[in-house]
């Protein structure tokens, strides 16, 4: 009778035995199948996750704020280097040289000139001397350090492939880089800044950290302006300074860009001490306009009062901007007449672009959205 019952310590070993085998091999090929992949993962690179496209330039205000003593063409790589950098670090956080092909330096400042791989070789040699100062607001001087920090750590010149490798100092890079609260930033278009002259730069710069302020105006110490374009020794009669600093600064800025700068000055006794400046942003209030005239017609055309400024088209300009027209949903869906074909649509509206002053008046939303400038009519 004994040795009819069943073992049950065995039975229990042999389950045990068979559950670690089994542990032991998913444990194994567990390893072969993930191992792998946890590798791929951690040598993928990062991918880019950009905020602000190529077409921005952003940097810290403590850079912006900072003493250089740049030229214009020094200057204008720093501003180049801006989307460069951010793209390359967003695909590599540990990247530290950056590539600048001297032709897209050229084409983006619309420099005509055979020899400027040299220049370009000359402006790396230059800023790898230079350094930058930040400066105290509350005490108005440049902070006592003795650390300086170049621009350029390293330059590597290519003449056969027409680049230069640009090694930057990490501080620069993250001034280029990090965007937050703690790091506050100033942003505008690249194009704005691309036929400016140096004071036209570092004025446009400073006005452009403010134009999100609700009061439209900054005011800056002499002192600090003074070290800002690098005149502290040049025009010391303050008339002089304005007249050739500031005031050539704004005629450059109001030239090339939407901004509009007017400033007043702050004395104490008879001593010129600040600098108050006012401004705005035309662009907004050009596109605010439009979009008030472009809702008025939808609502009543026919209502719209006739602008004085409005001229007819040529046939070429009418040909050109019909075709856009009858093409663009919004616009076709309002003045297209039932059952009316393309072609017959597209001569209509050139016709009344070329002889209807007042259809021409209520179409002009729509020609400025496609590129049309009242100027060229």
């Amino acid at each position: 009778m004994e040795n009819s019952q069943p073992n049950l310590q065995s039975e229990a070993i042999d389950k045990n035995t068979i559950m670690q085998l089994m542990r032991e091999i998913m444990e194994q090929e567990g390893r072969k199948i993930i191992a792998p992949m946890l590798e791929e993962k951690l040598l993928e690179k990062p991918k880019a996750s950009r905020i602000y496209g190529e077409e921005w330039i952003v940097l810290q205000n403590r850079l912006l704020n900072a003493i250089s003593n740049l030229d214009l063409n020094e200057r204008r790589l720093i501003m180049f280097l801006s989307p460069l950098v951010r793209k390359e670090v967003d695909k590599d956080p540990h990247q530290q040289t950056f590539i600048v092909k001297v032709k897209d330096f050229q084409d983006e400042y619309e420099i005509k000139s055979k020899a400027y791989y040299q220049e370009l070789e000359n402006i790396c040699n230059s800023l790898q001397h230079k350094t930058y100062e930040f400066w105290n607001f509350s005490a108005n001087k440049k902070y006592k350090s003795k650390v300086k920090v170049t621009w350029i750590t390293k330059g590597d010149y290519k003449s056969k492939q027409g680049e230069v490798h640009i090694d930057l100092h990490k501080d620069v890079i993250e001034m280029l880089t990090v965007f937050d609260k703690t790091n506050p930033f100033t942003k505008y278009e690249r194009q704005m800044i691309i036929k400016l002259g140096c004071y036209g730069i570092i004025l446009f710069e400073l006005i452009s950290s403010c134009l999100y302020q609700k009061d439209k105006s900054k005011a800056y110490t002499i002192e600090y302006l003074r070290e800002k374009f690098n005149c502290i020794a040049s025009y010391p009669v303050i008339s002089e300074f304005k007249r050739n600093v500031l005031d050539k600064a704004i005629v450059d800025i109001e030239k090339h860009t939407p901004i509009r700068i007017t400033y007043t000055q702050n004395k104490k006794g008879r001593v010129v001490t600040e600098i108050v400046f006012s401004f705005k942003d035309t662009s907004k209030t050009d596109k605010n306009l439009k979009d008030k005239t472009a809702k008025a017609i939808e609502h009543s055309p026919e209502q719209v009062a006739p602008d004085t400024n409005v001229k007819l088209l040529s046939p070429k300009q009418a040909d050109f901007f019909a075709s856009k027209l009858a093409i663009n949903q919004n616009f076709s869906s309002k003045f297209a007449k039932m059952g009316e074909d393309m072609q017959p649509f597209i001569d209509r509206i050139s016709d009344e672009l070329q002889r209807d002053i007042k259809q021409v008046t209520v179409y002009m939303p729509y020609l400025l959205k496609l590129g049309f400038k009242k100027s060229d009519s």
